[in-house]
């Protein structure tokens, strides 16, 4: 049984190999995009602009135990990309270039106009407000539109509903803690509401052009390439 299972094991890792450079790739997007402008921020000593905001964001509370969905984005992000990546090898390089390009997107946005957002009064009392209060303080308050934790939530949302063979229970629990995501960068006072909709907007139009032009079946296929090529060399140097 043991044997089995180690086995079963490796022949889970060995699956998904293949995405441990195109998920590196995106993390290092991801920090480039993000902390690149936050560098630029303390370069410039100066706080960034804030744009016109729709009158029901001053009507959002600040409600704190939303921070802990908060925390989610990424270790969900991460479970789901492995996890597409084990059934629907497709699928993975349509989100990974969409990531990727849609990260790129917002580190030029930040880069050119960056955005702030306020944090209200606020006196902790619990360790739940004590988490928000530190989230507010972890960094600059900026880089807020479009908002990549959005940005995240989307490409799981996408991810669970175009891949093939994941499970029912799992695509059900992702999509809705995704939506409880998108709904703790407003809750938890991170994002106002055209940050949200920018990241939509951005996320879904990139994914449909990375969709429509088949960009993802092309790295597919070259990837498969370079490996069948390496196999052949290898298969020919032994002999």
């Amino acid at each position: 049984m043991q044997k089995k299972i180690k086995k079963e094991n490796w022949r889970f890792f060995k699956q998904i190999s293949y995405a441990i450079i195109p998920f590196l790739i995106f993390v290092a997007v991801l920090l480039i995009s993000y902390f690149g402008n936050q560098l630029v921020y303390d370069l410039r000593g100066e706080s960034g602009s804030q744009y016109p905001h729709v009158p029901l964001d001053d009507k959002i509370p600040l409600i704190p135990w939303f921070v802990y969905f908060y925390y989610l984005t990424f270790p969900l992000g991460l479970v789901t990309f492995f996890y597409v990546a084990y059934k629907d090898k497709k699928s993975l390089y349509d989100i990974f270039l969409t990531l990727c390009i849609s990260f790129a997107i917002s580190g030029i946005i930040y880069l050119v106009g960056q955005t702030e957002f306020i944090k209200p009064e606020f006196t902790p009392q619990t360790f739940t407000d004590k988490l928000v209060v530190w989230t507010w303080g972890s960094t600059n308050p900026v880089n807020c539109f479009p908002s990549q934790h959005c940005f995240m939530a989307f490409a799981i949302i996408i991810a669970v509903c175009s891949s093939k063979g994941l499970n029912i229970f799992y695509r059900l629990a992702a999509f809705a803690i995704s939506i409880m995501i998108i709904l703790s960068t407003v809750f938890i006072r991170q994002h106002f509401l055209l940050d949200i909709f920018a990241s939509f907007d951005i996320m879904f139009i990139v994914f449909g052009l990375v969709y429509y032009f088949k960009l993802g079946n092309r790295l597919k296929a070259r990837q498969e390439r370079k490996e069948n090529e390496r196999q052949i060399k290898k298969l020919t140097k032994n002999k």
